[in-house]
């Protein structure tokens, strides 16, 4: 895995130590097909990141959306 996202947000890309990563993702696929638009969809999936690990806003924004361009990075290939 591409750890460009874990210089970002410590823990967040160790899979044995943080859950959330499919969590979020889930939730913000979820919310695209259901006709939200990107950026509300990212604002929610990182609202639920923040739950899981209160930080700064910035810094959990700039995760999920790190996520997000990972995820669909790998989907196109």
């Amino acid at each position: 895995m591409d750890n460009a996202c874990f210089e970002l947000f410590d823990k967040a890309d160790e899979p044995d130590r943080c859950k959330c990563r499919g969590i979020v993702l889930n939730a913000y696929a979820n919310l695209r097909e259901h006709g939200m638009s990107d950026r509300e969809a990212v604002k929610a999936a990182t609202k639920i990141l923040q739950y899981h690990h209160p930080s700064p806003g910035p810094e959990a924004r700039n995760v999920v959306e790190c996520w997000i361009f990972q995820n669909s990075r790998a989907a196109a290939n």
